[in-house]
């Protein structure tokens, strides 16, 4: 097992010189850096955090867009075995302030704004302490963990400016404190819904990801020719390991677009001969474009959506593969292999990767399931999560280490995972869990709402599509128009419902003891967005 900086070092000294990273706002790439100027930005990085105060499990926030600095400044985290918490940079006021105070951020490092997202003014709601605060000395009754607040652009009361921070560090002092960290020790703290309303953090050790990040690479065919596509933010798990880390161990370029739109995507997409495609919720705007078919796109490998929408985004001769896993598994658990045969890359799961093991129990009984039968699929091995940040082990783990992913699915006669269902009121949009509880939640603060039930809708290239069904205290009492504002003002936009049915509580289909029945809502949220019937 490496630590991350281990594993910089180890993809820099394969090829020193060769491009590693490149930047783009939209279209048009503003910055590269080789590995060297990767890594020495890294130990840049490390030695200002450790000047503003951060070492060794520090809780270091991070509020970046797929940025230049994004990559430096994570590695300079971890470099001084510092707990990087990426932060969503979709999240409204509430989610930024519960991430902060449930992740005990110490020290956060953030924009100061990204499009219509004014950080400061919402952090300053969040601490009005910060205003008169002197930087690096923040008292918050808040988030009381919180002392230091640093601005990547521009400048506010309280925070220090990242050009500003010294980094006048001894090099064999910075080797001294890498060499203090170990593999097993935790790098990171990831949010992800889970069933309950607050979305839960995620804790990875260094191995854990350094491991994940090889076993991808291998499956994925990654290697030095290949280009990886950053349009998946960073600060999800799937971004940061699926996308940049695992590029990084196959010897990979990554090429990171902050801001995503058809024209632009493929205008980078062609220039920069892109060739990895993991996550498909931006697969849409560039199916759509209708010059899509005069750009040259390199796209070949990586995951796969349904396969005829993987076959004409990237070609007949493509080399996706299905997968499977979460943020608690750093992403995948199993995975066909690029040079798998059709059958298998397109019509299952695959089999474990290295090192991780996964069975197929009775969801009730927790009892191992006969050959081929459907069952929870339940995981354990080298890149399952340390655990849910406090939340005791065994609330999460069984007395063998097995995590419940609340997943249903089968294992074929050839080893083969095959996904079938969930268990766990979750839904899957753009490649980010979903609590339907949380969304719930959300829409029965708005008055005229008596009662809300939130599933997931199938969609193309989303996965699925967040559909609410409303029951109104008064027949007229809000429009859908109204009730998806209102969500807009305290979920990040991937909660927000796409589809908002308002229907009478006597026309919900309900099980013999009275309990919405959720499954048939899901037929029912789909047939409507189908024929596109109103309620």
């Amino acid at each position: 097992m490496q630590t991350l900086g281990a594993f910089l070092d180890a993809a820099v000294a394969r090829a020193p010189a060769h491009e590693a990273l490149a930047a783009a706002p939209r279209a048009e790439v503003t910055a590269r850096l080789d590995w060297a100027a990767l890594r020495a930005a890294s130990r840049q990085a490390a030695k200002k955090l450790l000047l503003a105060g951060a070492g060794k499990g520090t809780h270091v926030g991070f509020l970046c867009s797929n940025r230049l600095e994004w990559l430096p400044i994570a590695f300079g985290a971890l470099r001084l075995g510092a707990v990087l918490v990426p932060l969503s940079t979709l999240w409204k006021r509430d989610e930024l302030a519960h991430a902060l105070a449930h992740a005990d951020v110490q020290l956060l490092v953030m924009l100061d704004r990204f499009l219509r997202h004014d950080y400061v003014g919402t952090l300053s709601s969040i601490v009005p302490e910060l205003a008169d605060a002197a930087p690096g000395a923040l008292r918050a009754n808040r988030l009381p963990a919180l002392r230091g607040v640093v601005l990547i652009e521009g400048e506010a009361p309280g925070c220090a400016r990242w050009s500003d921070l010294p980094a006048a560090v001894d090099d064999a002092f910075l080797d001294a404190v890498e060499g203090a960290v170990s593999p097993t020790d935790v790098a990171t703290v990831f949010f992800t819904s889970g069933t309950t309303a607050e979305p839960k953090a995620v804790v990875h050790a260094h191995g854990a990801l350094a491991t994940a990040a090889g076993g991808i690479a291998g499956r994925l065919g990654i290697g030095p020719d290949d280009a990886w596509w950053g349009h998946l933010p960073l600060f999800w798990s799937g971004g940061f390991v699926l996308g940049a880390l695992a590029t990084i161990a196959g010897g990979g370029r990554l090429v990171l677009q902050e801001v995503v739109d058809g024209p632009s995507a493929l205008a980078l997409l062609e220039r920069e001969g892109c060739t990895i495609m993991a996550g498909w919720h931006q697969a849409g705007p560039l199916l759509e474009q209708p010059d899509l078919a005069r750009h040259r796109l390199r796209l070949c490998k990586g995951t796969r959506a349904d396969p005829e929408l993987t076959a004409r985004l990237l070609g007949p001769g493509h080399q996706a593969v299905g997968c499977y896993g979460m943020s608690e598994t750093a992403t995948f658990v199993s995975a066909a292999r690029w040079d798998d045969p059709e059958p298998v890359r397109l019509g299952t799961f695959g089999r474990p990767l290295e090192n991780m093991e996964i069975r197929i129990v009775g969801p009730a009984t927790g009892e191992p399931a006969a050959p081929g039968q459907e069952g929870e699929i339940v995981v354990r091995g080298a890149t399952l999560m340390e655990g849910y940040y406090r939340l005791p082990r065994a609330t999460t783990f069984d007395a063998e280490g097995f995590f419940r992913t609340g997943d249903l699915g089968f294992i074929d006669a050839d080893g083969c995972l095959h996904f079938t269902g969930r268990l766990k009121d979750v839904i899957k949009t753009a490649g980010v869990n979903v609590a339907a509880s949380e969304v719930e939640a959300a829409l029965l603060r708005h008055p005229a709402v008596q009662a809300a039930h939130v599933v997931g809708v199938r969609h193309p290239t989303r996965g699925e599509n967040v559909a609410a069904f409303v029951v109104l205290r008064a027949p007229d009492g809000a429009t859908s128009e109204d009730i998806q504002n209102f969500c807009r003002e305290s979920l990040a936009s991937y909660k927000v419902p796409r589809h908002v049915f308002v229907v009478a509580d006597a026309d919900l289909p309900r099980t013999g003891s009275g309990k919405v029945e959720k499954t048939s809502l899901r037929r029912l949220a789909e047939a409507r967005q189908a024929t596109g019937t109103p309620f």
